[in-house]
């Protein structure tokens, strides 16, 4: 079946995906993301949904074995960002 749904632009020229387009697309909660595929010769767009793949592989059994360990020191350890606890886990 084909729809066609309308949705105001707010004063910032934002719209809400109405209820109907949230279920056909599967996008439900806050942190769900929607892609533009963008046709500027014909005037159209393609709005789906996109699922984020993390950029780096799952971590390795050996930094696993790490962050165990670290788990156990006395005092434990704080890291101002992912960047340094990575940094750190790759110097034990």
């Amino acid at each position: 079946m084909t729809y066609f749904i309308t949705a105001p632009l707010s004063s910032k020229a934002q719209i809400t995906l109405p209820k109907r387009v949230r279920q056909l697309l599967g996008v439900k909660e806050k942190g769900d993301r929607v892609g533009f595929l963008i046709d500027d010769q014909r005037r159209r767009i393609v709005i789906t949904k996109v699922d984020l793949v993390p950029a780096e592989d799952s971590y390795t059994d050996e930094e696993i074995r790490k962050l165990l360990k670290l788990r156990k020191e006395p005092g434990g350890k704080t890291f101002d960002s992912a960047e340094a606890f990575l940094k750190h886990l790759h110097s034990l």
